[in-house]
């Protein structure tokens, strides 16, 4: 209850100047926003919005019907003196004002998107009371008002989380104004109005979805009405409330994924090399690329490079040699872009032969590098890089000679109509010989064996020569 007393008896010094009323209006509009932010804002922002569904989506089916109903206080901002000034004649001289009830209100809404809403609702804005008194007349003056009707609102939504959002609603509120004022004594008087007038209203809030149909609201909106003398006053009510949701509200089901069956990968690379040599040969070079290939596609896998020996020289020396020969794989992976981090190399010497070291075919399969990469699990029937097809023609030459012999010309003809049948294929033909003459006299015959090689396949076949390279290496790459 508020009392005023007026020391003067002209009721235009009685009045609150409009910017102080204004003022506090929107001074308490601030805080009950503030205090509801502050209120909700520990409970919506402290969960991860993806943890904090539950399984729903708060707006996951937007078009959908609603009630609700909200309760709080109400607070009267009408020039209740000026109003009894008109009514006693002037003069007054005390006031008691009872500007605050209790409101309430029921709504029911229709929301068309995840930002636009209409609702209709009823609201009770509740009773106020005036108590006057005019010195020295004795007796009183007593007022009573109340506001009642029904609104029209569109509602603005702006989702904050995945269950708190902001709102802010305008409209129209067609209200019904049950006004008696009775005087006692010197101030007998009576007056009752009872009318109904249309005014706008507006208002904001928060809203906070305990469940999928459940929420939670809290607002403040200002109720635009006019009083006996016609003049604008308002009513402002600062409410919780609930609302309810119809429709479906559960998430919209998540698109599975075909299940793509798994399977695992593995990759191993033997290399062989020549005797007492660590550099790698030619003809392993593109299955060393298909190894790194793998590396890049799978850059997570990691490979162990170990060399190996025959039986040939120290156990020392052969130790050492498949040192080289592992370092020799290591050094060229890493010039395919391979992190050298992701190998390692380990020298077994002659110890871990896979053939017998009795004969030459099992000497030149225990020299050689295994190299062993992380198997890993990926998409069933995926093509891995593979090595390009070789395909290999040897041909016998006798001692000290270069001349093709005759019984090779069959096989240099399958070379040729390989060659022929994929234009874009090269061949490298190398020269070697026996430790039966001269390094120089050795280097000499190598190479012109390449060479008539060569020559062959391009006068007997066709063969574009820019498609063949020829090199001799005389008696320094041994096999045997």
């Amino acid at each position: 209850m508020k009392q005023e007393l007026f020391t003067t008896r002209t009721a235009s010094s009685d009045k609150k100047t409009p910017a102080t009323v204004t003022t506090s209006r929107y001074n308490m509009l601030a805080k009950v926003i503030g205090l509801t932010v502050a209120f909700t804002s520990p409970l919506a922002f402290s969960q991860n919005d993806e943890d904090a569904t539950g399984g729903f989506n708060f707006r996951a089916e937007p078009d959908h019907w609603y009630i609700g109903g909200n309760y709080g206080r109400t607070v009267e901002s009408i020039d209740d003196g000026e109003i009894a000034n008109s009514i006693i004649g002037g003069g007054l001289t005390h006031l008691e004002d009872e500007d605050s009830d209790r409101g309430y209100k029921f709504f029911v809404g229709y929301q068309f998107s995840e930002h636009v809403a209409l609702e209709l609702g009823y609201a009770d804005l509740g009773d106020f009371g005036v108590k006057v008194a005019r010195a020295p007349d004795t007796g009183t003056l007593t007022g009573d008002t109340s506001y009642k009707g029904y609104n029209l609102d569109l509602v603005s939504i702006w989702p904050l989380t995945q269950r708190l959002s902001a709102f802010g609603r305008v409209g129209a509120f067609h209200y019904d104004t049950e006004e008696n004022y009775i005087g006692t004594e010197s101030l007998a008087a009576s007056l009752s109005r009872d009318e109904s007038d249309t005014g706008y209203k507006f208002g904001a809030g928060l809203e906070y979805a305990f469940t999928e149909r459940l929420s939670a609201r809290v607002e403040a909106e200002r109720y635009r009405i006019e009083d006996m003398l016609s003049d604008h006053g308002s009513v402002n009510l600062y409410s919780v409330g609930l609302v309810y949701r119809f429709g479906d509200r559960a998430a919209p089901p998540k698109e599975e994924q075909p299940v793509v069956a798994q399977q695992d990968y593995c990759s191993k690379l033997d290399i062989h090399f020549e005797i007492n040599r660590a550099e790698i040969p030619r003809s392993e070079s593109e299955r060393l690329n298909a190894a790194s290939e793998f590396l890049q596609r799978y850059p997570n896998t990691k490979a162990v490079i170990e060399g190996h020996t025959d039986n040939v020289g120290s156990d020392q020396s052969n130790m050492q040699l498949s040192q080289n020969r592992a370092d020799s794989v290591l050094q060229y992976l890493v010039g395919q872009q391979v992190d050298a981090s992701r190998l390692s190399t380990v020298a077994r010497g002659e110890v871990e032969p896979v053939s017998t070291n009795d004969t030459e075919d099992g000497k030149r399969a225990n020299r050689r590098v295994l190299t062993t990469i992380d198997c890993v699990k990926d998409a069933a029937g995926l093509s891995l890089p593979e090595a390009r097809v070789t395909v290999a023609a040897l041909v016998e030459f006798d001692a000290n000679s270069a001349e093709v012999n005759e019984r090779y010309h069959a096989d240099l003809e399958k070379a040729a109509n390989y060659l022929r049948d994929n234009p874009n294929v090269t061949a490298h033909v190398e020269g070697h010989a026996a430790d039966l003459t001269s390094t120089a006299k050795a280097q000499e015959i190598s190479e012109r064996r390449a060479a008539n090689v060569a020559d062959y396949l391009v006068e007997k076949f066709g063969i574009d020569r820019s498609r063949l390279t020829s090199e001799g290496f005389g008696k320094t790459r041994r096999v045997a």
